[in-house]
């Protein structure tokens, strides 16, 4: 049977990932709201399958799991195969508060599950479900402003009383005006598309340590350099120089004897694994107050597209398609606009054109890594099928690229 899994990062209001909202499909044409799929059989297949062949902790980084449960589902317990400590189960908004379903969140609350209400929708029987959840979602597309502030105030009079009150969760966050609405309004839990793709902040220069950074980037992506300039330049910075002895000094290079010099460690590293090196050091260092976050997204689309290249019999773009994938996110990253930052460094047409004109075969590669982070796992395959790729390589690639960056431990 093929699996799609995709996730989508919810963050605090410190810009730390909370956790995932894993989003499930069977295949491209069995999406969780197509109403020919049984949902149940759909949901336990996917579910258990998942976890049991990729492992829960590795597909959230440790991080909690949100996972919509159906009606059916909650009252077979089905939850409590999956470890509490990092699972938030979340009840369709299609669920009513029966006696039932009730009385079910209060085992699952006493197994030490938290209990999130998906797309809380706002009326005077689903009430209820204030008394039993730790963690209530609201979608900030659907619902209206009148309606938020209503369940945002009757939340603070309940925790005002003394009663034990749920944190507020805002999804479908679009854009700054909305995220900076719902931080107003109280809510702790945000997720959306604003996290997860560019966002332009325009008028803004970027600061000098980024500059040193990026004008090592220039020096190391040069089609020939001099391992001696190269290692110069390092040398001057003590976290790069640092993390470079502590990368290749690792058990995972496994050189037989401490490396004790800037020079002899870019030399073990070899050329194409150093342009992948001081690109991940740019993003870690680009601006301290994003969350690390964004940087495991570029990771997790550089290396989804090195492997979708290996599949495609493009082995020698492949470190085009790397380092397009890494970059892809800089802007959001670095608070500044691509075409700043790309003019700074005087990167390959190859790997900026992409990036700023939004066409071409490459950009339609990496629209295929976009469309599984928001869990349109049809829109990727019809878009990788232009390619020749079939939906098993695609899921295949993406889930080994989750899993490669969980052993980076960023």
């Amino acid at each position: 049977m093929e699996m799609c899994v995709a996730r989508q990062p919810i963050f605090d209001r410190k810009n730390e990932v909370y956790g995932y909202e894993l989003l499930y499909r069977k295949d491209s044409t069995h999406n969780a709201f197509d109403q020919t799929v049984d949902a149940d059989q759909a949901s336990t297949e996917t579910i258990i399958n998942s976890f049991v062949e990729i492992g829960l902790e590795k597909l959230t980084n440790g991080r909690m799991a949100f996972v919509n449960f159906t009606e059916n589902l909650i009252l077979k317990d089905i939850p409590s195969l999956l470890p509490p400590k990092l699972l938030v189960v979340e009840i369709l908004e299609n669920i009513k508060p029966e006696q039932s379903v009730l009385r079910a969140c209060v085992r699952l609350k006493q197994a030490g599950y938290l209990i999130a209400v998906d797309d809380f929708i706002v009326n005077e029987e689903n009430l209820a479900f204030l008394d039993y959840a730790d963690i209530v979602k609201i979608d900030f597309l659907a619902t209206g402003m009148e309606a938020i502030y209503y369940v945002v105030d009757l939340i603070k009079k309940k925790k005002r009383s003394g009663a034990k009150s749920p944190i507020l969760l805002a999804e479908k966050i679009e854009n700054n005006n909305m995220y900076q609405i719902a931080l107003r309004m109280g809510f702790h839990y945000f997720q959306g598309y604003y996290f997860s793709k560019p966002v332009i902040v325009e008028g803004r220069s970027l600061q000098p340590s980024a500059i040193n950074r990026l004008r090592i980037f220039q020096l190391a992506m040069k089609p020939e350099f001099e391992f001696q300039d190269l290692a110069e330049v390092i040398r001057q910075d003590v976290s790069l120089s640092y993390r470079l002895l502590r990368l290749v000094n690792s058990a995972y290079f496994a050189f037989g004897g401490p490396v004790e010099n800037i020079q002899q460690a870019l030399v073990i590293l070899g050329s194409a694994e150093i342009k992948k090196w001081v690109a991940l050091m740019c993003l870690l260092d680009a601006n301290p107050d994003k969350t690390v976050e964004l940087t495991r997204m570029s990771l997790v689309r550089a290396r989804f597209l090195e492997l979708v290249a290996a599949r495609l019999g493009r082995e020698k773009e492949s470190e085009t398609l790397y380092l397009m994938g890494m970059f892809s996110l800089m802007d959001v990253i670095m608070d500044c606009p691509m075409e700043e930052i790309l003019r700074q460094i005087h990167i390959d047409k190859k790997i900026s054109a992409p990036l700023i004109e939004e066409t071409g075969e490459y950009y339609e590669l990496l629209l295929i890594i976009r469309d599984y982070e928001r869990g349109d796992f049809e829109g990727a395959f019809q878009k990788g099928s232009r390619f020749g790729l079939q939906q098993a390589d695609m899921a295949n690639a993406y889930m080994e690229a989750i899993q490669w960056v969980g052993l980076l431990d960023i």
